[in-house]
């Protein structure tokens, strides 16, 4: 097998990348948020340690599994590792036995990274794991959204807990619960049990929306939000080791159902998407975020400061953003989606009909997620599940995160500069 002619083919998306040896077995495996770029440096870095120049020696194949986030692919990684048990992987200069995540089987459990010899009956364990480094980044994006404790401390908080990333059970009955209900979602998310874990979140959002107790609701949403942003549709391991092409089908699933659903002639590459972000109509800023084959191309997203309205007005802000949108050489998109409703959409058409621009335009509500589309006088309401709402959904939730930082970075300056 000719190694440059498949390196070259290889994706520059996320994902998990596996080197064979002659006999077709498995020797490393690896993960990277671009797959092409980190098994290039393999093969161009002539500065490699004496294991990792055997590791190279010995490739006579390479495979990979796209995934949709880096946290996806630090759990597949685990799991092919724990799996297949590659030479290369546990080759430790210590030779330390494997790393793993433990949670303690104990009235108050404790999570932290051990050796093999430190689990005991009953505890929760994740790995093990390549390295400490991933192990650790890991447990940290686990931490942010979930405090817990790492160490027995009952008489005086830590630097965690000054910092929000341990919530100190020992203080009271209530957070000794709030914190074993943290343990149990801890578990959940590390098993890959992600669906189960958001309807179980849903579930007790409106429940405590259906008790007017509106603060706890909001600090849940705020939870299932976390949880989204970093899963980015997170799924099981094991659904991608089954079907190793699950990103690119999904993909694929989206793209056709987008097609269909709007009736278009041909499916759209390229999707750019508009949101407004303001206060009152003070410090409003415009955002642009794209999206070409189902996947974000962050250095092409384009932020606008709102120079023509500082009264709340969406309508002519978009108007705004579009004009100087389309006064740029940019690469014409094939679909255009407007964070808003009819409103917003028409006032997109306006300003491509005034450019004689032809590209299709929808917009999407924020509340129930409605479509509006040229020519329909209702709205389209689709599935939670249609893969063409998930790819709209995609692209509106990028640009209002965009708009919104861009927004709040404006707010502070000018605060700042009304303190100076």
């Amino acid at each position: 097998m000719d190694l440059k002619k498949e390196i070259a083919k290889l994706p520059t998306s996320c994902g998990v990348y596996i080197f064979l040896d002659d006999d077709g077995k498995i020797i490393y495996v690896g993960k990277s948020v671009s797959i092409k770029k980190r098994v290039s440096s393999y093969f161009t870095n002539k500065l490699l340690v004496s294991k990792t120049n055997l590791l190279v020696k010995k490739i006579t194949d390479i495979q990979y599994i796209k995934v949709e986030s880096e946290f996806e692919a630090l759990l597949l990684e685990t799991e092919l590792i724990r799996k297949n048990q590659p030479f290369f992987n546990f080759q430790a200069k210590d030779d330390k036995s494997p790393l793993y995540i433990k949670i303690t089987n104990e009235k108050i459990p404790l999570v932290s990274l051990v050796r093999k010899p430190q689990i005991s009956k009953g505890d929760f364990t994740k790995g093990p794991f390549p390295s400490t480094r991933v192990a650790r980044s890991l447990l940290k994006t686990v931490r942010r959204i979930f405090p817990y404790c790492h160490h027995k401390n009952p008489k005086k908080p830590c630097l965690y807990v000054h910092l929000g990333l341990c919530s100190f059970p020992y203080t009271s009955l209530k957070n000794t619960n709030h914190y074993l209900k943290n343990i149990k979602t801890i578990k959940k998310l590390l098993s890959g049990k992600s669906k189960v874990l958001l309807i179980s979140l849903i579930a007790d959002m409106q429940k405590f929306a259906n008790l007017q107790k509106f603060e706890e609701a909001q600090n849940v949403k705020k939870t299932i939000d976390k949880i989204k942003y970093i899963l980015s549709e997170f799924r099981d391991p094991l659904e991608f080791l089954a079907q190793p092409t699950l990103v690119d089908d999904f993909a694929i699933a989206r793209f056709k159902s987008l097609k269909n659903v709007l009736g278009l002639a041909k499916i759209p590459r390229r999707i750019e998407c508009y949101d407004i972000s303001n206060t009152a109509g003070k410090e409003a800023a415009g955002s642009m975020a794209v999206f070409e084959n189902g996947q974000s191309q962050t250095n092409q997203y384009r932020k606008f400061r709102i120079k023509f309205k500082n009264t709340p007005d969406d309508y002519k802000m978009i108007k705004e953003v579009l004009s100087r949108r389309f006064k740029n050489n940019w690469p014409k998109p094939d679909l255009i989606v407007i964070d808003g409703g009819k409103g917003q959409l028409n006032a997109a058409l306006s300003v491509l009909k005034k450019n004689g621009i032809d590209i299709t335009v929808i917009a999407i509500a924020k509340k129930i997620d409605e479509i509006y589309c040229v020519g329909k006088s209702l709205p389209l309401r689709l599935q939670k599940e249609n893969p063409a709402r998930q790819l709209i959904q995609a692209t509106r939730d990028e640009a209002h995160r965009f708009a919104l930082t861009y927004h709040r970075l404006l707010r502070s300056k000018k605060l700042y500069e009304k303190l100076a």
